[in-house]
């Protein structure tokens, strides 16, 4: 059965990183030094070639892409676009300190209904739908390789729900211009909805890696482990 390879990555750096906002559906561009950090990684680093690149359609993506794919045509893909904070958006923890909803958000006490977020399940099922679109391309296509430029709570997100190992969403939270290279099993996939994660990206050549063995990878076993995930 046919395998995929997928390298996920976290845009870079924008102004309100470094402000503690809150950014997701707000489209914002690159900060001056997240450019300057995205255009060091290119030099220091190895990005993989690839067949070709879908991304968030928001500008902070699609800037990223440019920067580490620049001769390759982009394709978005809007529901792999960042949670939608509604009424908390590009505002900062210390102005929302004082709103009692906000801190029982914080803490999981509601849904954040009242303040218009995006309901969890809501973006857990979104997402998943876009990387099945994309997964759904390549294989039609005949893609093998691919990169994904996203956001972090996307990456978080999807390699917590359909990833293996599983883990908890922060345990793949991943710096700015980086992320994960993941493995996509045709049969493993359309079965239970998983992948194996592999290394994280981007490679630095003066750096040495320890490298898994595709070859004898059992699928049957990922099965297995995915289903008892799953139950």
């Amino acid at each position: 059965m046919r395998s995929y390879r997928i390298y996920l990555y976290r845009h870079g750096k924008i102004d309100e990183n470094y402000e503690g906002k809150y950014i997701g559906k707000t489209d914002v561009d690159l900060s001056l030094k997240g450019i300057t950090e995205l255009k060091k990684l290119t030099e220091d680093y190895e990005y993989p070639n690839v067949g070709k690149v879908y991304s968030s359609p928001l500008k902070r993506c699609l800037q990223t892409c440019g920067m580490i794919y620049p001769q390759m045509q982009i394709n978005t893909v809007k529901d792999i676009s960042e949670y939608d904070f509604g009424d908390y958006e590009n505002k900062s923890i210390s102005e929302l300190k004082d709103d009692e909803y906000f801190l029982k958000w914080c803490e999981g006490k509601n849904d954040g209904s009242q303040a218009n977020v995006e309901n969890g399940a809501d973006f857990s099922k979104r997402i998943r739908e876009g990387f099945d679109l994309i997964i759904k391309d390549m294989m039609k296509n005949k893609i093998s390789s691919a990169a994904v430029v996203t956001h972090g709570g996307v990456i978080m997100s999807i390699l917590a729900m359909c990833g293996l190992p599983r883990m908890n969403p922060s345990n793949w939270a991943v710096d700015n211009g980086k992320g994960y290279s993941i493995l996509v099993n045709a049969s493993l996939w359309g079965n239970t909805s998983s992948f194996e994660i592999c290394d994280k990206i981007p490679y630095n050549p003066n750096e040495e890696y320890e490298l898994k063995n595709y070859e004898f990878l059992d699928v049957d076993d990922l099965k297995k482990q995915a289903k008892n995930e799953m139950n």
